[in-house]
């Protein structure tokens, strides 16, 4: 008898205690669904060098009443109405977002956090709503300060209508809005919608709806300090170079043309980040040259010069990519700690040591590619690309500089395939108007700090003054006829010229009839121009690179992805691999050697499809579901200033070099919920108050009351 009372007191106090545990949490959750919707966010967030910190932080769960400014009327209202009582969080176009507003609205002491709006539906956030000029939110000369004039007194201002936004520390959050996708819709429609409740009211009539942000950044003061912390991480990635040459050797004394663009951008918001103007024409403008080399009828591996494409990441970040590389390939390695098996070096880390077979010395020219989108040129005019040359040694790039501007004058044919039916873009040197302005901000200056008297030329679209779109979240478009025409004649000259250097020739009015044919196989895919803008800006499961990586065997296939360059060996980084199985196809070698009775043999399919039963030999690797050999690697980028301990930290080596960082996170989000009244809520905390001590009365009765009916202890 008296064990079943004992197991039923028993089960009557689990009853009990279960039944409260889940009042309390339906209700928990009830009313935070009831007072929360949480949306989907795109924050500026906080970075870090050796002497500061740049982007944004908030230390606090801010929040503020949501208020709409369209024009700088409408800020300027904000800032004079002193009946707004509320900490607010600023609705905006992205192109009212200046040093100079945001200065006014912080001044104000009722700024709470700042929404831009990149790209909405309402009427004040369309394309069509956007001034003529928006200036870019970089420096008046992006990275100069570790580009080749940084000791140069005076030097050229590539950017001069520059903002510098992207410079600056803000103390609070500024998050972005942009219909780019279904989730994003959602957030931007919640937003605007609750916005145009409040201005409806006045801002005064109780509820107003609000948003709550969640932006903590862990890391604080500069990158020396939050590396010792732990609290930060190099800004960086893997660039990719490669080369025909499977052969290629530091000791062959053969001469080497580098071919050369950057994959990376920056913007405020690195979840939008683009770069269409920035850097993807030129990337596209390089893996372009490649694909139209390799259909040479004379094999490019037996060429008097190597021909070495790069393209590196970080370049956004002070030339990281770029730095990193010369840095190693100039240097011995001195591997204090092999790997236990594989090769590379565990200490100092390096994945492989492949590039020890580029030596720098054998460098022969440079061309690269940099804004070649013709996407801010005069309305209803076509795009002019410019040659620039370094203006410090002049005399060393003046040959190659007349060679380019040659093969620009279309003095080799036609150069595409299909046929270009719009208007040939004409070629010129940028010193041509007689002002020598050196080189703009380019990778090539990483190789010419090292060894200045190589020859090298950077072709861009501009002539005088960088893109306005520089280091824009705005910079995600691209104009169908001009920029697709542009990027076709960069990649024809580039294709053009490097063939005739890799085969000795400096002028095109001397080849001999067989290297005349054999240059007319040199053909720019136009559709493939085509191709590779909407892969890597708009869809990236697109059949050109869903044919090397199989994205759309995910469950959420990827579309548009940022190119801003993450950190280093802690995100994906999806441009390098497309661009690394693109080059390592295009230079490849399919199969292996030949035979002992001079038959190729029959190429290796299968090793993706089939992995179970096709295996690809030690020294090839499976690309496209084909094996092959190639000599196409990944290299660490992140800024030189930084180096790796055994441990795997990092440190500050060299604090005038990039030291780049980003901060570790607490996880970022939005909120928007209903504010009362002042008067509202004193009563809320008043009601509150009252339940809290009821509840505390209820369960000390409750209790004497099982104790003394159910003889609960």
């Amino acid at each position: 008898m008296d064990a079943t009372r004992s197991g039923t007191r028993r089960m009557l106090r689990r009853l009990v205690m279960g039944l409260a545990a889940f009042c309390t949490l339906t209700t928990a959750q009830d009313s935070y669904d009831a007072v929360y919707n949480d949306i989907g966010s795109l924050p500026c967030v906080r970075l870090l060098n050796a002497t500061g910190a740049i982007g944004c932080q908030s230390l606090n769960a801010a929040s503020g009443v949501l208020y709409r400014t369209d024009t700088l009327a409408d800020i300027q209202h904000f800032a004079s109405d002193h009946d707004l009582k509320n900490k607010y969080t600023v609705v905006m176009p992205y192109w009212l977002l200046t040093s100079s507003n945001v200065e006014t609205l912080r001044s104000t002491d009722k700024l709470s956090a700042i929404i831009a709006v990149v790209n909405g539906t309402d009427a004040a956030h369309t394309v069509a709503a956007r001034p003529a000029t928006i200036n870019s939110p970089d420096s008046k000369c992006p990275n100069c300060e570790f580009g080749l004039y940084a000791n140069t007194p005076n030097q050229y201002q590539w950017n001069p209508t520059g903002t510098d936004l992207l410079s600056q520390q803000f103390d609070f959050p500024i998050y972005a809005l942009n219909t780019m996708d279904d989730r994003n819709i959602m957030s931007y429609n919640a937003v605007i919608q609750a916005v145009n409740i409040n201005r409806f009211k006045g801002y005064s009539s109780y509820p107003l709806k609000s948003l709550q942000f969640h932006s903590f950044m862990w890391a604080a003061q500069d990158t020396g300090t939050c590396l010792r912390k732990g609290w930060c991480t190099p800004v960086g990635g893997a660039s990719v170079w490669s080369t025909p040459s499977l052969n290629i050797s530091s000791s062959d004394n053969k001469p080497i043309v580098v071919i050369s663009a950057a994959m990376d951008s920056r913007s405020l918001f690195h979840d939008l980040t683009l770069g269409v103007e920035s850097s993807i024409t030129g990337m596209v403008t390089v893996l372009a040259v490649a694909e139209a080399l390799s259909r040479s009828s004379i094999p490019l591996d037996t060429m008097q010069k190597h021909i070495l494409y790069t393209l590196f990441t970080a370049e956004a970040w002070g030339f990281s990519g770029s730095q990193r590389f010369v840095q190693d390939i100039s240097s011995p390695v001195n591997c204090i700690k092999p790997p236990a098996s594989g090769s590379g070096c565990t200490y100092p880390f390096f994945s492989d040591l492949d590039f020890q077979h580029i030596n720098p010395a054998n460098i022969d020219i440079i061309l690269e590619a940099g804004q070649v989108g013709g996407i801010t040129s005069p309305a209803g005019g076509s795009p002019t690309l410019y040659a620039h040359i370094d203006n410090l040694q002049p005399t060393a790039s003046a040959a190659l500089l007349t060679q380019i501007v040659q093969v620009g004058s279309g003095a080799l044919g036609n150069t595409t395939t299909p046929p270009a039916t719009n208007a040939a873009v004409p070629v010129q040197a940028a010193n041509g108007d007689g002002t020598q302005r050196g080189l703009p901000p380019s990778s090539a200056m990483s190789f010419l700090k090292a060894r200045a008297t190589i020859p090298t030329v950077v072709l861009t679209d501009y002539q005088k003054q960088m893109s306005s779109f520089t280091s824009q979240d705005l910079d995600d478009t691209w104009d169908p006829v001009n920029t697709v025409n542009a990027i076709q004649q960069a990649a024809s000259v580039i294709s053009k010229t490097a063939w005739m250097q890799a085969q000795g020739v400096s002028d095109a009015t001397l080849m001999t009839p067989a290297q005349q044919q054999a240059i007319g196989s040199i053909q720019v895919n136009v559709q493939l121009v085509q191709d590779l803008l909407l892969c890597l800006t708009r869809n990236y499961s697109c059949p050109l690179i869903d044919g090397y990586l199989n994205v759309t065997a995910s469950p959420s296939p990827p579309t548009r992805l940022p190119h801003y360059a993450g950190t280093l060996y802690s995100q994906s980084q999806p441009f390098s691999i497309f661009a690394w199985n693109f080059l390592a196809n295009v230079t490849s070698v399919k199969g292996v050697t030949q035979n002992a009775t001079g038959v190729p043999p029959p190429q290796v399919t299968g090793c993706s499809s089939r992995s179970e039963t096709v295996q690809c030999t030690s020294d090839q690797f499976c690309v496209g579901d084909q094996c092959i050999q190639t000599m196409t690697r990944y290299h660490d980028a992140f800024g030189v200033g930084l180096g790796m301990a055994e441990d795997n930290s990092y440190f500050i080596k060299d604090a005038s070099k990039p030291t780049w960082t980003e901060s570790t996170w607490d996880p970022v989000g939005l909120r928007l919920f209903d504010v009362t009244s002042p008067g509202s809520q004193g009563g809320e905390l008043a009601a509150g108050i009252v339940l809290t001590i009821v509840s505390i009365v209820l369960v000390v009765f409750g209790r004497r009351f099982l104790k003394k009916t159910l003889k609960v202890d």
